[in-house]
């Protein structure tokens, strides 16, 4: 195997912390910052707001989540010796890894009817979804994100214990 492979695999626990604590952080601005301060404006303003919140923050929410995800269950399958650090790596990962069919399943159709909605309204037609409707549209997607705000703190926090456990452990590849 070559030098270069044999440097980052080395170094995929702090790939993982770091794409882990990215999307993390992300998420948790938008759940205690974005959100409310978009509500606190007015339904509309955070109804026409939202597609292009999730154009920028979609891409790179998936690619944090991807990176972090098999970087974590990467580096824990290097693990021997230590199965519970093992264990606690390959766990995080998946958290990182199952928030993206998460996403897919039971955010998308939400994103998705919202961001056509406002499609219509930007072509000139009027809303197909009544301001009550569009309400509960925004609440349920600000429900269905605060548990992938919950889960990605749960898996970056195991992440950056695992890490701080690192010099313990033994790494094969």
């Amino acid at each position: 195997m070559s030098s270069t492979a044999v440097s980052i695999l080395d170094h995929l626990d702090k790939v993982a912390v770091l794409s882990a604590g990215l999307f993390a952080g992300t998420a948790l601005y938008m759940t205690i910052g974005e959100v409310p301060a978009m509500r606190a404006i007015g339904g509309d303003i955070q109804w026409r707001f939202f597609p292009y919140m999730y154009e920028r923050a979609a891409v790179s929410q998936a690619s944090l989540a991807v990176i972090a995800g098999v970087a974590g269950v990467l580096h824990g399958t290097r693990i021997v010796r230590a199965p519970s650090d093992r264990n606690l790596w390959i766990a995080a990962g998946t958290i990182f890894i199952g928030i993206i069919p998460y996403t897919v399943i039971c955010m998308l159709p939400t994103n998705l009817r919202i961001i056509n909605d406002n499609k219509r309204i930007q072509a000139g037609s009027e809303s197909q979804i009544d301001s009550a409707t569009q309400k509960k549209l925004l609440d349920k997607w600000t429900s269905l994100h605060l548990v992938r705000t919950v889960g990605s703190l749960v898996g970056f926090t195991a992440m950056a214990f695992g890490l701080s456990q690192h010099k313990s452990l033994l790494l094969r590849w």
